[in-house]
């Protein structure tokens, strides 16, 4: 017995011993010396000490490109404030002795931003010499990375953004022009999308635009006629009664494609980057577009024996799936005049002959 227990004691001491030195070689501790001071960090041997070493070169490169970018906006800054100066002088708005003071006030307030950023950077790089936190580009938001890359072209020839346009709709065909429909507010086009636009020439002003485009259009015919619901072909009915609305529409989602010229302003900046703006200059473009069909739908509103009714049919009419038409614009800034058309007829063969026309204003 005692032997048992001597050997079972023995097992245990050799256990606790191996666990002992196993521990003392998971990890090591490195020293880096930064401004004459150690900084100690424990090296697990899975590599991540390698990448604390590579984050600390990316936050620190990261911060130094982002003060040459303030400097160079200053500068770029101050170049323009000069102009304008010389520009005041040249047209006798302000004297030579008043433009000196002014430039030199300009070039102070500069230097002085320039050099408030220039420590406050220095400050970060040297806190992140000394910090143990691991930023790798693989934990870095895609978007963001994207965004950053963006900020230090040389030249930006793709930019995005968000659409709107609202307008007049009517349809024409054999029997059908803008007559047919009242100028009230159920005639209506609306559109929510999203554009890129890319430049295809050196100046950028033609320009490829191209994107994604909800799309509603919305008729109501005068005369008490209403397109025709659950019918093998689709026909203009009279209603029989009297209604305070009869609203068809259809919902499309479609992918545009313009081609556009307008002007442009270029701005160069002093560490060589380009930029161009579109803001206050005119632009005029065509194309078209195609697309599919969402939705249609016949609202009814109306009174029968003192009650109102609420009536809607969906998805009851003989149309055509498929969408594509022309588009064409003239605009100035952010804002253009629009008109399109459907080439495509809303309804299928042996309906009503009809096609969508559009005209408004729309934010691009």
């Amino acid at each position: 017995m005692k032997t048992n227990r001597l050997l079972s004691t023995l097992v245990l001491l050799t256990i606790c011993f191996t666990s002992l030195a196993q521990k003392k070689k998971d990890y090591e501790i490195k020293i880096d010396t930064v401004n004459g001071k150690a900084v100690r960090y424990a090296d697990f041997g899975d590599g991540t000490y390698e990448e604390m070493k590579k984050s600390k070169l990316l936050t620190i490169n990261r911060l130094q490109k982002e003060h040459e970018i303030y400097a160079s906006n200053e500068k770029t800054f101050l170049k323009e404030q000069i102009e304008r100066i010389n520009e005041r002088v040249k047209n006798g708005k302000m004297t030579e002795e008043k433009a000196t003071e002014f430039k030199r006030n300009h070039a102070q307030n500069v230097a002085d931003r320039i050099m408030a950023h220039k420590t406050k950077t220095e400050a970060e790089i040297e806190f992140a010499k000394i910090t143990t936190s691991l930023v790798s580009p693989e934990n870095v938001d895609v978007s963001v990375n994207i965004d950053y890359r963006r900020k230090y072209q040389k030249e930006i020839k793709t930019t995005s953004r968000l659409t709107a346009g609202s307008g007049y709709n009517f349809m024409t065909g054999d029997n059908l022009s803008i007559d047919d429909f009242g100028w009230a507010d159920d005639n209506t086009y609306i559109s929510f999308g999203y554009q890129w636009q890319t430049a295809i020439s050196k100046n950028q002003k033609w320009r490829f635009n191209y994107g994604i485009t909800y799309q509603s259009h919305k008729t109501e015919l005068n005369g008490g006629r209403i397109f025709s619901p659950n019918t093998d072909q689709t026909q203009l009915v009279g209603i029989g009664f009297d209604t305070n609305k009869a609203i068809f529409r259809q919902d499309q989602l479609v992918f545009p494609l313009n081609i556009e010229f307008g002007g442009t302003s270029k701005k160069e900046f002093e560490d060589g980057r380009i930029r161009y703006n579109q803001r206050g200059k005119w632009k005029a473009g065509m194309g078209g577009f195609v697309g599919f069909n969402m939705s249609s739908r016949i609202k009814l509103k109306y009174e029968q024996n003192g009650r109102k009714i609420k009536q809607t049919t969906v998805n009851a009419f003989d149309t055509n799936p498929w969408v594509y038409g022309v588009d064409a614009f003239v605009g100035y800034g952010n804002y253009t005049l629009f008109g399109r058309m459907n080439l495509n007829n809303v309804f299928k063969s042996g309906s009503v002959d009809a096609q969508y026309v559009s005209f408004g204003i729309r934010l691009q």
